[in-house]
């Protein structure tokens, strides 16, 4: 039976919770500044009351390897949120209410370190006054707990960004993805947290954006990871949200790739048995047992190599068997006594709209929740080839039952991202592209017609048989001419003086022109008309059985959108046979189309490389 945290302090040691409270208010008045909220302030946690927790699920089998990863994971998790909850257990933390003004800066990292070497020593004997006792780390972080919100569940999206300081510089992309996203769902009433993995590859909506979108373009479309007020990290849980069929994910905590190296090193790196040899960015990694460092570490997640087969996917497996790993070193270590370093590792890269109490609510929880307790899930789907780019088509039956166990409600598949509507969509934009691509070869086509139906057909002139004429024989004897008449002249023709004949005229039909096209020619335009008629009307048809299918109704979409595609190649290769027997120059042909460079299309440009 997992052990729930006492939320009621009176449940404690009277004594001992109020000394400890009444030490914890001396150093928030004599060593802090005050605590406040510029605009942005977030109180207190808005659970998730429109799906309470009595409606969830009853006993769920315990998947004892799942769980060991998830712990691992909350652990790696709880490292982020105890390092900036339960820094009042031990540390003194300058300038707090910088950490949550109303731009959402980054957490503040700097820590006062404590140096006791030369204090003076306390006195001793009868008169020496009580030593003030040592804080209890779950009492001071219980008294800093915001409990109000302690109840039903609350969303928290983890959100890993994959920017680093070195790709400022180079060749490739300038802009950063949430390359991970994961929704934390806190169940207060069970004592229980369910994880739920979202693909960055998912091909999904981003609420309020017009266009086609991979679910990590989520950030982008909110402005980007550097966006004034936490823009960027809203814009992708409310990306989260519509995923989860419309429950509430008002909260985040953001962390950048150079925070998972710090955070690495500040544990003394981590010892693990890589499956593969590597070389990455000059880097190079044998197979076998490893002691790696941050960057190793870092090289590790972020490798593509043996990825082909289980896409993305396969990367994502890898990184929960690290943080398995990276728990497993903190677990040896006392990960409380290292949260000075930890909370230094995350210097500007660690990013949050949480209050500081919501924090060490969620750290207090935390603090006591049975690994057996915590719940895996993933949204996973069908890598495809589609709209030009890879995409994660979502296993909608999946979500919709993760849904239901994760918060005891049903939600609506998303029919309009399914693979069957996504295929549909994606054949409907290559056929306009290609109706699009090929009016103007219609138009030269139409032109040249036109004009060489103007000319003369040529044809054959008919040969006549001339009547045989009767044999004449002339008895007079021939003229006999005087030397100096010459030759009789003609008009028809001169000779020079060798006695050659020449034409004096050229027959007029040789500089008469005449129709260039043949009919086949001609037939295979009407070919190319008619498969046009066909493929809008395809079109029309697979356009109503899509509207059929959105609606839940019977439809035959499948077959509508094959025809769709048929008709599609038909045109493509008629307007090519087209081109060279008219002359039209094929380089004019525009076969792809980038969706995602359209901005009447895609409202907001993501560069998905």
């Amino acid at each position: 039976m997992a052990r729930k945290p006492e939320y009621n302090p009176d449940q404690k040691d009277q004594s001992n919770h109020e000394q400890a409270q009444h030490q914890l208010e001396e150093n928030a008045q004599e060593n802090l500044p005050e605590y406040g909220y510029h605009g942005m302030e977030v109180e207190p946690f808005v659970p998730t009351d429109v799906f309470p927790s009595t409606q969830v699920r009853g006993k769920r089998a315990k998947k004892k390897k799942k769980k060991r990863a998830l712990w691992g994971l909350l652990i790696a998790v709880g490292g982020l949120l105890l390092a900036v909850g339960g820094v009042f257990a031990y540390l003194v933390l300058l300038n707090p209410s910088a950490q949550f003004d109303g731009s959402v800066q980054p957490v503040s990292t700097e820590v006062i370190g404590i140096d006791d070497s030369d204090a003076t020593p306390a006195p001793e004997g009868p008169g020496a006054p009580t030593p003030t006792p040592t804080l209890d780390p779950y009492e001071v972080i219980s008294a800093q707990a915001d409990i109000s919100m302690m109840q039903n569940i609350v969303n928290v999206l983890l959100i890993g960004v994959d920017y680093a300081e070195e790709r400022e510089t180079w060749g490739g992309k300038h802009e950063y993805h949430s390359d991970v996203m994961m929704v934390m769902a806190i169940n207060f009433d069970e004592n229980r947290v369910d994880l739920i993995s979202l693909p960055r590859d998912t091909y999904a909506k981003i609420p309020g954006v017009k266009g086609i979108y991979k679910l990590n373009a989520s950030i982008n479309c909110g402005g980007g990871f550097d966006a004034p007020d936490g823009a960027g990290f809203l814009k992708t849980c409310e990306a989260a949200s519509w995923m989860l069929g419309g429950i509430p994910v008002n909260y985040y905590y953001a962390v950048t790739m150079p925070a998972v190296k710090q955070l690495v090193n500040a544990v003394g790196g981590v010892d693990y048995n890589l499956e593969l040899s590597y070389r990455i960015a000059g880097r190079s990694y044998e197979a076998g047992p490893q002691h790696l460092n941050g960057q190793g570490v870092l090289d590790y997640l972020r490798v593509r190599k043996n990825v082909n087969s289980g896409g993305d996917l396969n990367r994502v497996n890898r990184q929960k068997e690290m943080l398995i790993a990276l728990f497993d070193s903190m677990q040896k270590q006392n990960l409380i006594l290292k949260i000075p370093d930890i909370l230094g590792s995350f210097d500007g890269q660690l990013f949050t709209n949480c209050t500081l109490g919501q924090t060490a609510a969620l750290t207090k929880f935390a603090y006591s929740l049975d690994k057996n307790n915590i719940g895996m899930h993933s949204m996973t789907g069908t890598i495809t080839n589609i709209f030009n780019w890879n995409f994660c088509l979502t296993d909608q039956t999946n979500r919709v039952k993760i849904i239901k166990e994760v918060y005891g409600i049903d939600v609506p598949r998303e029919l309009e991202y399914t693979a069957d509507y996504a295929r549909y969509r994606w054949a409907d934009i290559i056929a306009t592209q290609y109706i699009d691509t090929t009016r103007p070869l219609v138009d030269f086509v139409s032109e040249a017609l036109a004009v060489d139906d103007l000319l003369p057909t040529m044809e054959p002139t008919p040969e006549i048989t001339p009547e045989p004429t009767p044999e004449f024989f002339d008895t007079t004897p021939p003229e006999t001419l005087p030397p100096e008449t010459g030759t009789p002249q003609t008009g028809a023709a001169n000779t020079d003086s060798t006695g050659v004949v020449r034409l004096s005229a050229k027959n007029p039909l040789l500089n008469e022109e005449f129709q260039q096209y043949s009919f086949s020619s001609r037939e295979l335009f009407n070919d190319f008309l008619l498969t046009l008629d066909l493929l809008e009307e395809a079109q029309a048809i697979a356009r109503k059985e899509a509207s059929y299918y959105a609606s839940g109704k019977s439809n035959d979409l499948k077959q509508a959108t094959q025809d769709v595609k048929d008709y599609s190649s038909h045109v493509k290769t008629t307007a090519l046979q087209l081109a060279m027997e008219f002359g039209y120059s094929t380089s004019k042909f525009m076969w792809t189309y980038w969706f995602d460079k359209d901005p009447n299309f895609n409202e907001v440009k993501v560069d998905f490389r």
